[in-house]
């Protein structure tokens, strides 16, 4: 297997996409997090830099996937998988390859994201909840993007052509649309009520159940669900809301156990021609 890491490895430097998303989310992470320190001591707002750090978290999804659809359908439609075949590569090793490489694409992503976002130090200082703190957030992002690139080489691998890429990116935007579903339904408040304006002034409302409220075990499996999609960890880490990080950590092993054995066993049967 290592010739054929070397030989992806060897590709991904010369990627165009590759390059492309790590210098987006560079660019993004540092220049998002410029303006929103400019603003914050403009107007004078005492802020931290983990408020915004994370904000771009939920993105790296996106640029993953990216990656996985452009780097995995030109390996098709150049031939190179049956080349790889024709000289004796085994399917498995040729799956478990393009898994790495697409986790190493991912991971240079986070990297980039987490150099970015260090040009508001010097405009704010360090984050507040300190070194620890930061480690706790980034092992949730880097099991959430760990996640994603098992999902998206399962699906980069076992379909092939033009609709592949579109099904890669489209299942990205497919993920952040139920966990933000989900987290809308956790996020009902259990009583529903506040202040009325009125011509006598602010009159309290007295506080009534919410009929949305997700109780019991619903609510469990809600929770459960959000933490087993990879962007429903994304957001509770944007968000500094992460509230089983060791179910959240367990789910990101399970998630990408389940698409590799299940690529590996579907692209054993896949016919190549």
């Amino acid at each position: 297997m290592s010739n054929l890491l070397r030989a992806n490895f060897f590709r991904m430097r010369r990627d165009h996409m590759f390059w492309t998303c790590f210098g987006t989310v560079l660019a993004c992470s540092a220049g998002f997090m410029i303006l929103w320190c400019r603003e914050a001591l403009l107007l004078g707002f005492e802020a931290v830099l983990e408020q915004c750090y994370f904000n771009m978290v939920m993105s790296l999804g996106f640029f993953t996937a990216m990656f996985a659809a452009m780097f995995l359908n030109a390996e098709y439609s150049e031939g190179t998988i049956r080349n790889k075949l024709a000289v004796g590569r085994t399917r498995r090793d040729i799956y478990l390859a393009h898994f790495l490489t697409v986790l190493t694409a991912s991971l240079f992503f986070v990297a980039a994201w987490l150099l970015g976002g260090c040009a508001g130090i010097p405009m704010i200082g360090p984050w507040g909840f300190g070194l620890e703190g930061l480690a706790f957030h980034v092992l949730i992002a880097v099991g959430s993007t760990i996640a994603f690139a098992a999902i998206f080489t399962f699906l980069g691998l076992l379909l092939s052509g033009r609709p592949a890429t579109v099904i890669v990116v489209l299942s990205w935007f497919a993920l952040l649309l139920g966990a933000s579903t989900i987290e809308n339904i956790l996020s009902e408040p259990e009583f529903s009520g506040g202040v009325l304006m009125t011509m006598d002034g602010i009159q309290t409302i007295n506080q009534e159940p919410n009929p949305r409220y997700v109780s019991g075990a619903l609510r469990t499996f809600y929770e459960l669900l959000r933490d087993v999609i990879p962007a429903g960890q994304a957001i509770q880490v944007q968000n500094l809301e992460v509230f089983h990080p060791l179910r959240a950590l367990l789910c990101d092993l399970g998630v990408t156990a389940a698409f590799t054995l299940g690529g590996l066993a579907l692209f054993a049967r896949k016919d190549l021609k």
